[in-house]
């Protein structure tokens, strides 16, 4: 039989019907039904509303009712709704941020309701699980964090001393580093009349630390309290010790505080115990200071008489003895304690012994074969494979150091690069000249006494302390070994050396201080 083709590229409407059938009637009918039944829908839904609808108009009466709220029973009254939102939970801490900066109401006023609380765990609920019952510090930090930099900053004026404290601690303990919040914190915080006790210092300066936001202004202000609080600390070593660590991790070279930590801790040397002793060396090691002070001096002396047992744990009694190398104080038989096969042992207990361990014991042993010849030597399996690797920040500075170089040697025979120690560190080039500085070749500097091997430190922003600007005491360590092993050591600090200067200008920097190095050699 026969069949017509359709025509899909001709419109239907265009086609001449001739005729209509009982079917055609029938569909036809169907069809204006279902057109009839759109202009009967709002009927529909006024007799019998959906679920639906029935949520839109809840939602949109709590809106309304934010919207309407004068005083601030009536915007709390709105948050014991069964259906209040995530949106309407943000609305309403705005409107409340709003209030409180206007002065209109007092966080005081609000802070503990408990229909405020559960604003605050609506907007800290995840998408998969409510976060459970929060404390006060941790509802302000999620609120101040959730309600834009703006409304945080001006939410936060509001706050007390210790309420902006405890919402720093919040923050550190969920890891949050938000710049802006904690800007306005520190900006605030500084701002304070009231003076910021020893306890509020060491929770200040530990989420400083966590979080490594060291704000200068507030970490100047919360030192110059230290040293106002100390005198009245009679009996809290324990404060004083969670200090002293926290500026070893800031890397804080306050000269005055560290003096005053020092003093406090000589006076009450009965009182404290052997890991604040060892905590004071660390970070004076760390920052590479010792206050002239006969009370430091008796402290070191405490330090050197420390035994291993005296110490928490194995790792703790390696941290003091690298400390008291990097000031230049430790007793050989410190060091080779460290190197004796079952202290070896006693941190191998613990797991794998971590890199930074492992480049500490490296850099003991350097020391005492290069000082002592004929000591115990650090067991071959400890420094295998240990990487030392500088940061894509520390790589770029030095490769614009290397820049610098080709101006005075280019040829590989003269320029050794990225040079591996063999003591825990890399120092950044090596190159050979004589008493008029030219440039000697490599291989014939080699046991030539005539000539100066000089060894390159280029120091970034992360190699040098805050505060007092000065290198950490590593750096000092580093170039005390390349020292004993015949070099003369070219620091080259960030803040001498601008990557961004004319080349004339950089090349003038380095001669100048190759010169410097030749003649110190001369007059010695």
């Amino acid at each position: 039989f026969k069949t017509e083709k359709l025509d899909l590229s001709t419109n239907i409407a265009d086609k001449k019907v001739e005729g209509v059938t009982a079917d055609d009637k029938d569909n036809s009918g169907l069809v204006a039904a279902a057109f009839a039944s759109l202009h009967n829908i709002d009927t529909v839904n006024e007799s019998k509303p959906s679920p639906k609808s029935v949520k839109f108009n809840r939602l949109a009466q709590i809106d309304k009712q934010i919207s309407n709220a004068a005083d601030l029973n009536t915007l709390l009254v709105v948050a014991e709704n069964p259906v209040v939102s995530r949106r309407h939970a943000l609305k309403m801490v705005s409107v409340l941020s709003e209030w409180t900066n206007s002065n209109k109401v007092k966080l005081a006023d609000f802070e503990k309701d408990t229909r405020f609380l559960k604003l605050c765990r609506i907007l800290s609920r995840s998408s998969t699980h409510a976060i459970g019952s929060l404390t006060m510090a941790e509802d302000l930090s999620t609120v101040l964090g959730i309600t834009g930099d703006d409304e945080a900053a001006r939410l936060i004026t509001n706050l007390t001393l210790p309420q902006m404290i405890k919402v720093m601690k919040a923050l550190q303990q969920k890891g949050r580093r938000s710049t802006p919040l904690l800007r306005a914190l520190s900006h605030n915080i500084t701002n304070q009349t009231e003076v910021i006790d020893l306890k509020k210092s060491a929770d200040l300066l530990y989420a400083m630390a966590s979080l490594n936001f060291p704000d200068p202004v507030l970490l100047d202000r919360i030192c110059n309290d230290v040293i106002s609080c100390l005198p009245s600390n009679e009996d809290k070593s324990a404060v004083v010790n969670s200090i002293t660590v926290s500026l070893g991790l800031l890397k804080y070279r306050h000269e005055p505080v560290l003096s005053a930590i020092a003093d406090w801790l000589q006076q009450h040397i009965q009182l404290c115990r052997a890991t604040d002793i060892a905590s004071a060396v660390v970070t004076m090691a760390t920052v590479d200071y010792l206050p002239p002070t006969q009370s430091t001096s008796a402290l070191v002396e405490t330090a050197l008489s420390l035994k291993e047992e005296e110490m928490s744990k194995s790792s703790s009694w390696l941290d003091l003895v690298f400390a008291l190398l990097t000031l230049n104080k430790a007793d050989r038989h410190h060091l080779e304690s460290t190197l004796q096969p079952d202290f070896i042992d006693k941190l191998l207990s613990a797991g794998e012994i971590p890199i930074p361990a492992r480049r500490k014991l490296m850099m003991i042993d350097a020391y005492l074969s290069l000082s002592h010849p004929g000591s115990l030597r650090l067991a071959d399996h400890i420094s295998v494979g240990v990487p030392v690797l500088h940061t894509k920040d520390k790589s770029l500075y030095v490769q614009s150091i290397m820049d610098t170089f080709k101006s005075f040697v280019s040829a590989d025979a003269f320029l050794k690069k990225e040079c591996n120690s063999g003591m825990g560190f890399l120092y950044d080039a090596e190159f050979a000249v004589d008493s008029k500085c030219h440039p000697v070749p490599l291989e014939k500097a080699k046991n030539n006494k005539s000539v100066f091997r000089i060894a390159v430190l280029g120091l970034d922003y992360h190699d040098m302390t805050r505060k007092t600007t000065a290198p950490l005491g590593v750096n000092q360590l580093y170039t005390r070994l390349l020292e004993l092993k015949g070099y003369k050591v070219l620091q080259i600090p960030y803040t001498e050396f601008n990557p961004k200067d004319k080349l004339v200008s950089r090349v003038q920097y380095i001669e100048s201080k190759l010169k410097l190095i030749i003649s110190n050699q001369g007059q010695s």
